[in-house]
């Protein structure tokens, strides 16, 4: 074998054997997920990423019962992406309160979807386009 097939050869094999690259998930995410209450739930995500570890901002819009409610936010913890999986949890308080929900899933360009646990109830389904 000459040394320009060797030179091909090896190549290839270093190609298909070094994981793939993760996914950049930096930019603003608008996130769809069915509500704890029934009804459909929308997310804003503002990540930023440095190799494998992600972080950012998860805003969430609650209404109260007597017109109170507004905006609360929370900062997204353990964030990681790998290929194109992703996890990180974010906390929220409110009313003395607070609880941890998981989110974890899959990335694919501008389109994500996965799944949210904890906190109440079981596991929900969420889909997210970036939105810049």
């Amino acid at each position: 074998m000459n040394t320009r097939n060797l030179s091909i050869t090896l190549l290839v094999i270093a190609v298909m054997t070094s994981p793939a690259a993760a996914q950049d998930l930096t930019g603003t995410w608008e996130l769809s997920a069915q509500g704890g209450r029934g009804g459909p739930q929308t997310m804003t995500l503002v990540l930023a990423q440095d190799g494998e570890e992600v972080t950012g901002t998860l805003t969430r819009t609650f209404g109260g019962r007597s017109g109170g409610g507004g905006a609360i936010g929370s900062d997204v913890e353990n964030g990681t992406v790998e290929g194109n999986n992703f996890s990180f949890q974010v906390t929220l308080s409110f009313g003395g309160n607070s609880f941890t929900q998981s989110f974890s899933g899959t990335i694919d360009s501008d389109s994500m979807e996965g799944m949210i646990e904890g906190g109440r109830g079981q596991g929900r389904p969420f889909s997210g386009e970036r939105k810049n």
